[in-house]
């Protein structure tokens, strides 16, 4: 299993599209951040950490996205890292 967590930038009055066509991925789900275009994206993927390589990898060819920024990985033979609440990971965020 691989988790992936990671920011799509994206302009504003361009997010709920791509937030839209990201949603069509299998294992994407999207936590917020819309109306700032940051779009925070998680990825979980049950194959190895080439399938969620790719997922992100496609991100780039959605319409609208301007970049992606990989946050955190977590792959089911890593050792865990220090763990942030959600609340926390947005502000750093938005402090961009």
């Amino acid at each position: 299993m691989n988790i992936c967590s990671l920011v799509v930038h994206a302009k504003p009055e361009n997010a709920a599209v791509v937030q839209a066509s990201l949603e069509r991925f299998p294992g994407v789900e999207i936590h917020g951040g819309q109306s700032e275009g940051k779009l925070i994206v998680s990825v979980e993927s049950d194959g190895d950490e080439e399938s969620a390589a790719n997922t992100m990898a496609a991100f780039r060819d959605v319409e609208g996205v301007i970049n992606t920024v990989l946050i955190y990985h977590y792959g089911e033979h890593d050792k865990p890292t220090e763990e942030l609440p959600s609340e926390t990971i947005q502000k750093r965020i938005y402090q961009e």
